[in-house]
């Protein structure tokens, strides 16, 4: 199941007056290749789709429980380059934001995670830009994750693109866990105590302890 966040396209009046000249005519820029993302975005989708049902026509079992896809909203994008304090140029977009796609794959198992990656690393017209483990070394948070930057090339017309596309890879409890984690932290009027970020922290673990042996029951009923 792969539930879309439809993008954007057009800027809305009440964001076009509430930025500069310099950020109107970059987002204006952009707004002119902004195709190239969402082509990309599409593939990817299709190609990880393919995938899972790969899986499970060669090894009986689906490892995508569902994912979720979305194309960064213009205003995301300004803030981002203004708060990472990079140049405002397309080539600065263009060499720094690789996250314009995203597209977040929530797994059954851990394992599924490192497969559906191996089989995507073996792909055409596909390579690996940025690989960020959070699984292997979660954050100090508890926030488990495994990050990837897949460029893969995209033609429209006859210009080919090389096009980043961030993947973010998660088992179902880690998901809950960085979904709810988010909520408390950031959408909370309550303030954040240390008792609270170690309990959370506790909670990972907790659940990746659960992740491992839910793991090795099915590993263990599915050997033969």
């Amino acid at each position: 199941m792969i539930l879309h966040k439809s993008p954007r396209l057009n800027l809305e009046k009440r964001t076009v007056m509430k930025l500069d000249k310099k950020s109107l005519d970059l987002l204006n820029e952009y707004l002119k290749i902004e195709a190239y993302y969402k082509y990309a975005l599409r593939e990817m989708s299709a190609r990880l789709e393919n995938l899972d049902d790969y899986c499970e026509m060669n090894y009986a079992h689906n490892p995508i429980h569902h994912m979720e896809s979305r194309l960064k909203t213009p205003e995301s994008i300004i803030q981002k380059i203004q708060t990472r304090g990079f140049e405002f140029s397309m080539e600065s977009l263009v060499e720094n934001i690789y996250d314009i796609a995203g597209i977040r794959v929530v797994c059954c198992y851990i394992f599924d995670i490192y497969k559906l990656l191996e089989l995507l690393e073996g792909q055409s017209n596909l390579k690996i830009k940025i690989k960020k483990d959070y699984i292997k070394n979660p954050k100090e948070t508890g926030y488990r994750s495994l990050h990837v930057i897949l460029e893969m090339q995209i033609t429209i017309g006859n210009i080919d693109r090389w096009v980043p596309v961030e993947i973010q890879f998660r088992t179902i409890a880690m998901d809950m866990w960085a979904s709810l984690e988010h909520e408390l932290r950031y959408k909370s009027d309550n303030k954040f105590s240390i008792e609270d970020t170690n309990a959370l922290k506790k909670y990972s673990d907790d659940l990746h302890e659960i992740d491992k042996s839910m793991e090795n029951i099915y590993i263990n009923n599915n050997s033969n």
